[in-house]
């Protein structure tokens, strides 16, 4: 049986969409599914249940899978070491991040990254924390930048930095003329936050109860660039990371402050899929990102 219908039926369950399948493929859905009803008649048994959406492993299935997931990564692992061996780095290379770790955190070492590998066709998109996770797991992209990582079934995470959370604020508010400010001094003011549904967010709601802070929320946003954009023109202040306000802070648009007492870190990680054998080109970018890289 060809290595390539054993990445098809494994595509096929870690992405649940026969037309994902067929993108990471290069084949059309027709041809998806006709692998897999090959690969079912030559043992003979379903190997899937399907139920509207959904796609679920019979027990020969799940047999099956583990065994197709090995091979096609052992395979991966010996393309992926031929291709060392030509002593050049190249090929495709795709990275997501969340919206809050922008270029003012991530340029010096894609900048490192691509001087040192110039044949590398890098690509890099912003998404929501959900779909950094899913696009991993389902290998449509081959590492993700997220806060407060969590491990997940078919994700793992490798260190990445910690951001500190400082206060925002527009440069005519009263708060301007401090470096520093307590938490509890936050609730006098309207507050421009993270939607709830960030990780970002929740801890800042943990800090907030920790400390017995009960915070005036006006605006919740999901876009960093909108939150500060809200602050620049005065509708509250916000808690973000402070690599995110670098240059508002030179430019002198927003008013940067510490937190006094307890800081609140944000941590970040790397994210990749459980098993999988990287690339070369992918292994020196991991390594450039944790440090880990000679040049």
């Amino acid at each position: 049986m060809l290595v390539q219908s054993l990445k098809i039926f494994r595509d096929l369950v870690d992405t649940q969409r026969f037309s994902k399948t067929a993108v990471l493929n290069s084949v059309t859905q027709s041809a998806v599914s006709q692998q897999i009803k090959s690969i079912e008649k030559r043992h003979g048994k379903p190997l899937l249940k399907r139920k509207k959406r959904q796609i679920s492993l019979t027990a020969e299935g799940e047999v099956f899978y583990r065994g197709a997931r090995e091979i096609v990564r052992r395979y991966e692992e010996m393309q992926h070491r031929i291709e060392a061996l030509e002593g050049v780095i190249s090929g495709t290379v795709r990275l997501s991040a969340i919206y809050s770790v922008g270029m003012r955190e991530l340029g010096p070492y894609l900048k490192a990254y691509l001087k040192a590998h110039p044949r590398v066709n890098f690509r890099l998109e912003y998404n929501m924390a959900p779909k950094i996770y899913a696009d991993v797991a389902s290998s449509e992209i081959d590492l993700g930048i997220v806060a407060y990582p969590r491990p997940q079934r078919n994700v793992e995470v490798v260190p990445f930095s910690e951001d500190r959370m400082v206060v925002i604020c527009h440069p005519s508010n009263p708060l301007a003329t401090q470096e520093s400010i307590d938490l509890k001094t936050l609730e006098n003011y309207p507050l421009v936050l993270f939607n709830p549904e960030t990780h970002t967010r929740q801890a800042i709601d943990r800090f907030f109860r920790k400390h017995r802070v009960h915070p005036k929320i006006a605006i919740e946003l999901e876009h960093i660039d909108i939150i500060k954009d809200s602050v620049e023109v005065d509708l509250g202040i916000s808690l973000v990371p402070a690599p995110s306000v670098e240059l508002e802070k030179r430019k002198g648009t927003l008013k940067v402050l510490t937190l006094k007492g307890e800081p609140l870190v944000r941590p970040l990680g790397i994210l990749q899929k459980r098993g999988r054998s990287l690339s070369p080109a992918t292994r020196k970018l991991l390594g450039v990102l944790t440090d880990t890289a000679s040049f």
